[in-house]
């Protein structure tokens, strides 16, 4: 078994690009009457992601502005405070009404399957699917940075340096905060 809070924390500080297999129950139209409410298993594996530790500046906040400079604008984006739960200083993790989260930026998105009471199901015959949302402003930026928090309970599986780590368990003890 391997813990992810020690895997994560280890990371050398600033950033580094891993990959992470997620199972998620996915948000589903049309409450108690739609017929797949709380059926639907959503699995993901291999979404590039890239961990910051926020140990001597913003990593989102860098990136955005790198990008604008590359895209010839002014690099003048702030973050703005958290809409929810609080960010644990120099990690990645994120905490929320008792409840533990890993916030990374976003790359590229694994395989996605879904999964309707275990069984392999395409996704267009589940009615209720959330349409995907829009990313925000970001100081007028083309290539967007796309940030994304995780429960820490839905990652299965990351890859660090090529190492694939799953059989995880999460103890937040091994963090000094």
């Amino acid at each position: 078994m391997y813990n992810l809070a020690a895997l994560l924390v280890d990371i050398v500080p600033g950033s580094t690009f891993i990959t992470i297999d997620t199972s998620t129950a996915p948000t589903l139209l049309g409450g108690k009457k739609n017929p797949f409410q709380d059926r639907v298993e959503k699995r993901t594996n291999g979404s590039s992601v890239m961990m910051f530790q926020n140990r001597t500046s913003n990593g989102y906040e860098d990136l955005v502005n790198h990008r604008l400079v590359t895209e010839g604008k002014d690099p003048n984006f702030t973050v703005g405070p958290r809409q929810w739960g609080y960010r644990i200083a120099n990690t990645c993790f994120v905490e929320h009404k008792g409840k533990y989260y890993i916030e990374v930026i976003f790359l590229k998105p694994g395989k996605t399957e879904y999964y309707v009471d275990g069984i392999l199901t395409p996704k267009a015959t589940i009615s209720g699917l959330d349409i995907d949302k829009e990313e925000g402003k970001q100081g007028g930026l083309d290539d967007k940075v796309i940030i994304r928090t995780y429960s820490v309970e839905s990652i299965k599986a990351i890859t660090i340096n090529n190492k694939h780590y799953n059989d995880l368990e999460f103890d937040l003890s091994c963090v000094k905060i």
